[in-house]
Formats: structure tokens, C-alpha cells, sequence
């Protein structure tokens, strides 16, 4: 089995919801929430979180920087997200390319499952694929559980041969669409459609209900689970109406 590592890509700059991870959710900064997370799956290796060179993002480097021995940090690119992926992944690997698989996770998604991703790491070393994502065709997983997983040389055929914006723009398009002929792909779909659901943060009423679920298991337990929350809004369904106004978006072909 390949090593794994993680690439969070974070920055400051949203447009919806400016500094969005840097907000607290019980006392803690969104980021550092994902990052736990991200910390206790079992088949998880080091962990860079890929921001940009942007002054404004100074601060992202201030707070990951002595977090945690596994968690490191590359300062890239902030419109070529593709480049940044692919230079955080070559300080990292050094001189063994072949022996790397890169795990894709975005830093507004803090409610994301330390076993969902080890599932997903189980998934794609059985298909023996070059690229797997929790949605290529269809959304399955709540927005903000998904992920995707692809091997370092996948990824450097993509840094080389993608020329569209839009492919350097969002990390993995050149690998997952039909010109990609070269690369083996597959989806892995949850087990039940939980599409409607949105555990993303994009909007200050997607941070209020994700603060909400942390107010309501972290207390119990800081690594609740999926099942934890879903058995949560199944008591409580008002706090599906937090942000029920926001839709989650259509795959994109």
C-alpha cells in the first residue's frame, strides 16, 4: 500500500463568508477543528495544509505551524490551486513519487468524519485506481463529507497536460473528465442518499448550524461521527432549518 498524505487547501479570501475557518466554533478555530479530524483517521499519514502567498493569509501559516508534528504547511498560488497541490505534494514526497497517494479535503468542512475517511482510503487501495471521489456522477454523501483520493503521478500528469482554467483552477477536473482516458477512476457512494444534507461552511447560516452540532456533541465527544450527527437531526429536525435556505450545488460534468 501507498503511503497517504493529506492536502487541505485553506485561505482567507472567501468571497461568501471572508475568514470562514478562522471562525470559533467552541473555542476553537475551524481549521483546527478540521484538522483534528483529519488527524485521528487511521490510514492518514502527514498533513499539509496548502494556502496561498498572500499577506492576508499570513495568519493560516501563524496557526498550523506548530499545531501537531504530522501537520506541515506550503504557500502556493492562490488562482493555480493545481500548482499549489502539486508543489505542497513534491516538498513533501521527496524522491519516492511512486509510493505517494494524495488525499484531497477542503478546510470548510469541519464536520468531516475521521472513519468516512478511512473508508474512502479502504476504497481506493481495493479498486486499485488511479483516482476515487465520493461524487464524480452523483452526490450521495452530506456536502461537506465528501473527498477524493489520487495518486501523485495522476496528479503530475494533470499539473503537466491541464491548460484549462477551470483545471487549474479546482485541483482534480483534468483527471476525472472524458479526455482523461488514461486514468482509472471510480466513485464510492454512501451506503444511502444523504445529498440533501449540507455540512459545508459557505454561508453564516451553514457556519450557525454547524456551530449548533458542535454546541450540541462536541462537549460528549470531540470526534463525533457521522452517525452521531445524523441520529442528532433525526431528534431535533429544527436544526435542518438553519440553513435549509442554502441548496447544495450540481456535480459538475
Amino acid at each position: 500500500m501507498h503511503n497517504k498524505a493529506v492536502i487541505v487547501q485553506a485561505r482567507t479570501g472567501s468571497t461568501r463568508l471572508p475568514n470562514k475557518i478562522l471562525l470559533k466554533i467552541c473555542d476553537k478555530e475551524i481549521l483546527l477543528h478540521l484538522l483534528d479530524r483529519v488527524l485521528a483517521a487511521k490510514k492518514v499519514g502527514p498533513i499539509i495544509v496548502a494556502t496561498t502567498d498572500r499577506p492576508g493569509d499570513d495568519i493560516i501559516v501563524d496557526l498550523v505551524k506548530s499545531y501537531h508534528p504530522r501537520v506541515s504547511f506550503f504557500r502556493g498560488s492562490e488562482e493555480d490551486v493545481l500548482d499549489r497541490y502539486y508543489q505542497a505534494a513534491r516538498q513533501l514526497i521527496g524522491t519516492e513519487p511512486d509510493d505517494w497517494d494524495i488525499i484531497r479535503i477542503t478546510s470548510d468542512c469541519p464536520l468531516i468524519d475521521p472513519l468516512v475517511i478511512d473508508r474512502h482510503i479502504t476504497a481506493f487501495d481495493q479498486k486499485q485506481v488511479d483516482y476515487l471521489s465520493s461524487r464524480i456522477y452523483k452526490r450521495t454523501w452530506p456536502h461537506g463529507m465528501e473527498l477524493e483520493i489520487f495518486t501523485f503521478r495522476a496528479l503530475e500528469t494533470a499539473w503537466h497536460q491541464a491548460r484549462e482554467k477551470y483545471e487549474r483552477e479546482h485541483v482534480t477536473p483534468y483527471i476525472y473528465t472524458s479526455h482523461a482516458t488514461p486514468f482509472k477512476i471510480s466513485e464510492f457512494t454512501a451506503e444511502q442518499d444523504w445529498s440533501n444534507l449540507r455540512f459545508t461552511i459557505d454561508y453564516q447560516e451553514d457556519y450557525l448550524f454547524i456551530k449548533a452540532i458542535y454546541e450540541k456533541l462536541y462537549p460528549v465527544n470531540p470526534l463525533f461521527g457521522l452517525v452521531d450527527i445524523l441520529k442528532l437531526l433525526e431528534r431535533e429536525t429544527h436544526l435542518l432549518q438553519i440553513n435549509s435556505n442554502r441548496i447544495n450545488p450540481e456535480i459538475r460534468q
